[in-house]
């Protein structure tokens, strides 16, 4: 049975890899905050061992943890929206906690360690991007997650342990934030009311959360090469084409005022990332396309039954 450590584990994409780790029969270290308050998502499972620890205090897994761990998952980062994304301070511990992180899973003698790395590490690029692509961080957040990313190799690689590095992609799903473009444009549609939008032109890629949890658990069971990955769908489309899905499968009155909001000075950004090495390293393709998400969101797993909202998500 293989030993998994995952931080971050009632965040948004924790759970969704905790569920897929358990249809492995893997026993699961789960690391979150003290009295969080999403600990309730987490499964009432035998194979899990909540582990409450503060982002501080990550270097004390050792101390806790007195077995060898296969896997070490870190997922967990504090302030990734709005203001935070800007706080210096706050990236920074985030950035602490990632390389105690990678040292405990040193300690732990762990055969693979996998961060969660995020778009925001290439900046403001435009067009095809792939993991050769320049990172030029504009965010204290992509700054911090692009800083990580190049510690944390060089310890996993200095100690001889595989090092996966996710940078991730716009991820929807259950337990997504509130404030995303999907989740408040389900939850309006979902009442009628109408959205103001900028006009929507540029293109965007979106990944279900539960295929991004099904690449991270493939990772650690394919011998693939170490190193950077974009985790997207690879199917990028205009973003007005998403937006219009979401009211065609809804049934939405609601009427999308395009063009309502301006871009900023820099105008609108456009995102293609390359999944080419993603699908030959790990031979993966996408299961879940943009629609049958969105169905599974609003419908439930049941996408035959019409006119039902999931009010506890959107």
């Amino acid at each position: 049975m293989k030993k998994i450590v995952v931080t971050g584990a009632t965040s948004f994409i924790g759970v969704h890899l905790i569920q897929k780790l358990l249809d492995e029969n893997c026993y699961i270290y789960a690391v979150i905050r003290p009295n969080s308050a999403n600990k309730e998502r987490l499964p009432d499972n035998s194979l899990i061992e909540v582990v409450e620890l503060d982002l501080n205090d990550i270097g004390r897994l050792p101390d806790i943890i007195h077995e060898v761990v296969d896997v070490f998952y870190h997922l967990a980062w504090e302030g990734v929206r709005a203001a935070s994304r800007n706080d210096a301070e706050l990236q920074q511990k985030n950035y602490t906690a990632a390389i105690e992180a990678v040292k405990s899973a040193v300690i732990l003698k762990s055969n693979i360690f996998i961060g969660s790395g995020s778009q925001a590490e290439y900046g403001k690029i435009s067009g095809k991007v792939d993991e050769e692509s320049v990172c030029n961080p504009v965010t204290e957040y992509g700054r911090a997650k692009y800083k990580a990313c190049l510690e944390t190799g060089k310890i996993a690689k200095k100690n001889g342990m595989r090092f996966i590095w996710a940078r991730i992609f716009s991820v929807y799903g259950e337990y997504d934030f509130p404030g995303t473009l999907v989740m408040d444009s389900l939850y309006k549609m979902s009442r009628n009311i109408a959205i103001d939008l900028t006009d929507c032109s540029q293109v965007w890629d979106f990944i279900y959360v539960v295929d991004v949890a099904d690449v991270l658990v493939k990772f650690a069971n394919v011998n693939c090469a170490d190193g950077i990955y974009n985790i997207a769908s690879g199917r990028p489309r205009v973003l007005k084409k998403f937006v219009e899905d979401m009211k065609s499968i809804t049934k939405s009155e609601s009427e999308l005022n395009f063009g309502a909001i301006p871009y900023s000075v820099e105008g609108p950004v456009s995102l293609e990332p390359s999944v080419d090495k993603l699908k030959k390293e790990l031979e993966w393709e996408i299961s879940t396309a943009f629609t049958e998400g969105i169905k599974k969101m609003v419908f439930g797993e049941d996408t035959d039954e019409k006119n039902k909202y999931i009010n506890t998500y959107v």
